[in-house]
């Protein structure tokens, strides 16, 4: 904001209480990218030559301050790697919350220095030739690596739109001490975690032992039992374990014997078909499903789950940083700036469903069952 505010400064213009593109609200606006390319829109290919010939691109009124000059063909290559303009501009963005990505990990992937920061990666420049622009107001930032749970201060990034998830990966369940689980119970009782997960059953690799993620899983939940938070669940089955069927009947049973029906639960990359789905639901009515990329190559039975369950128990995971768009880099990686992916999935399967509407939906349930506000 500090550039529009300059321009404002020069021109002599009131500074808003907060710059809005849509509808544009102040003269400082004008020199944001987006608006930048609805004015190139409207003048043409020749004038918008013309003037990138004639001024550098960059600050003029804060000699540089607000951005370094690009040469011609930076400029023009920033141009065409742009979104869509109406995607850009004209197109109302719909409520979107990411139900689940890994800031610890994403940022690890990408190779930035220092702690986790969830503005920095929030902000960070994405390949963007194919990007359906969203904004995304909030979302469930989950650490499940005891090895790189967030320090009490970085628990801090905690507000109104974020909330912060901890627990034991299942692949990582030795990984749990003592010590960890103590300053997990801590947490919780000081009401400084507010969601516990993601935790579960993995028998995909048959590491580490069935017996010991169990353990750790009924430890959790009844952690979660204790101090009725949400749980998010992740469970996967191994290579002979059609839809995860049977991951998802052993979680059940556990879960059944520790949380009550009507204990909050996210299960995480559901990838049942709608046998399980209906198990879920008929023993915890409250589930909530979370979908991510992996929509896009759901089967005929998992592309049931998906129209049958109810459109207020449809969550939307960008799982960053997996599940990379096809149409991005093969170094990239995902990002929640993403989730329109995964609303394209969910829109091809449901009739009627729009790519904005799935977004608009599963951010208003995400909202609802995490208690956040945007």
């Amino acid at each position: 904001m500090g550039p529009m505010r300059e321009v404002c400064a020069a021109g002599g213009w009131t500074l808003p209480s907060q710059f809005t593109l849509v509808p544009v609200n102040s003269p400082g606006v004008l020199i944001h990218w987006r608006i930048q390319i609805l004015i190139m829109s409207w003048i043409g290919e020749r004038r918008s030559q013309e003037l990138r010939e004639m001024y550098p691109v960059g600050s003029i009124l804060s000699q540089g301050r607000i951005g370094p000059p690009l040469n011609h063909s930076q400029a023009s290559a920033s141009m065409e790697t742009s979104p869509r303009l109406e995607n850009a501009v004209s197109r109302p963005r719909p409520i979107t919350v990411d139900a689940h990505f890994h800031l610890d990990r994403a940022w690890a992937k990408t190779n930035l220095p220092g702690r986790p920061n969830l503005r920095q990666y929030m902000e960070m420049r994405l390949p963007s030739s194919q990007l359906y622009a969203i904004d995304v107001r909030g979302g469930v930032i989950n650490f499940c690596d005891p090895r790189t749970w967030p320090s009490d201060e970085e628990l801090e990034v905690q507000d109104q739109s974020w909330v912060v998830a901890m627990g034991v990966h299942p692949k990582k369940a030795r990984e749990l001490d003592d010590a960890r689980a103590f300053r997990l119970e801590t947490l919780l009782k000081t009401g400084k975690l507010r969601v516990l997960g993601e935790v579960g059953l993995d028998f995909s690799t048959g590491a580490p032992q069935p017996q010991i993620q169990i353990s750790t899983l009924r430890w959790v939940l009844a952690m979660a039992s204790q101090g009725g938070v949400p749980v998010v669940l992740h469970v996967r089955g191994g290579k002979d374990d059609v839809h995860s069927a049977q991951a998802h009947i052993q979680c059940i049973r556990q879960c059944r014997a520790i949380l009550n029906k009507g204990h909050p639960i996210h299960l995480h990359c559901f990838d049942g078909g709608w046998e399980q789905a209906q198990q879920w639901m008929d023993n915890f009515p409250g589930v909530h499903f979370g979908f991510t990329g992996a929509v896009n190559a759901f089967s005929e039975d998992q592309k049931l789950a998906v129209v049958r369950i109810p459109r207020d128990r449809l969550l939307l995971e960008s799982d960053a940083p997996y599940f990379r768009p096809a149409w991005v880099p093969r170094a990239g990686y995902g990002h929640p700036k993403y989730l329109a992916e995964v609303a394209r999935g969910i829109a091809a399967i449901r009739q009627g469903a729009t790519v904005d509407g799935a977004l608009q939906e599963g951010g208003m349930n995400a909202l609802r069952f995490y208690g956040l506000r945007v």
